[in-house]
């Protein structure tokens, strides 16, 4: 046997739902006050950022123009090709005596390399802080992965360097050196 039915109308119907959720609003008032605070204060600061953002095309340009001087940077340090710039300095070592003068232009390299390197990272949290994530903050990180790319081959060749040239000339000869077995990432 079913139960028997408690509201035969529709008016009684929605006084029962209306009894209800005044139930539901008396037990869970504070709950739903505070919805209802973090509701309207999200608003007001979208609304807020949506100001903020009428401003952004004259920070854009600046930022846009850190990143794009770091990029050209890097490009001129690998004169365009980085496969080039590390065969050089390869060949450089082959044909000099003095093994210093080569380590120091290892080293001189890295030392332009970091310099780069923190300046993409400012430029990258400027960018993340003022723009959030987009298609600059995806140039900037580009352009930090090459020059992280061009520091981590660099060390590669110092080190084999370092440790013995006869191992550099020879990983060189069998193409395992870092820059040999990855694409030439100077270039766009």
């Amino acid at each position: 046997m079913t139960r028997p039915r408690l509201h035969w109308t529709s008016e009684e119907k929605t006084e029962a739902a209306r009894r209800s959720r005044k139930k539901y609003y008396d037990r869970n008032a504070r709950y739903i006050k505070r919805l209802k605070d973090k509701a309207r204060y999200r608003l007001r600061a979208q609304q807020h950022v949506n100001v903020d953002s009428q401003k952004i095309p004259k920070r854009h340009v600046k930022l846009c123009g850190a990143g794009a001087n770091v990029d050209a940077a890097l490009n001129r340090l690998m004169n365009g090709s980085s496969t080039e710039l590390f065969d050089n300095l390869v060949h450089d070592f082959k044909a000099s005596t003095d093994i210093e003068s080569c380590i120091q232009a290892i080293t001189t390299l890295l030392v332009k390399v970091e310099e780069l390197r923190q300046q993409v990272q400012e430029c990258h949290c400027a960018t993340l802080q003022r723009l959030g994530v987009g298609k600059e903050l995806r140039q900037v990180e580009l352009t930090a992965g090459r020059v992280d790319d061009v520091n981590k081959a660099l060390e590669d060749v110092l080190m084999h360097a370092m440790d013995d040239i006869h191992s550099l000339f020879y990983h060189h000869a069998r193409g395992e050196l870092l820059y040999q077995k990855t694409p030439d990432f100077a270039v766009l």
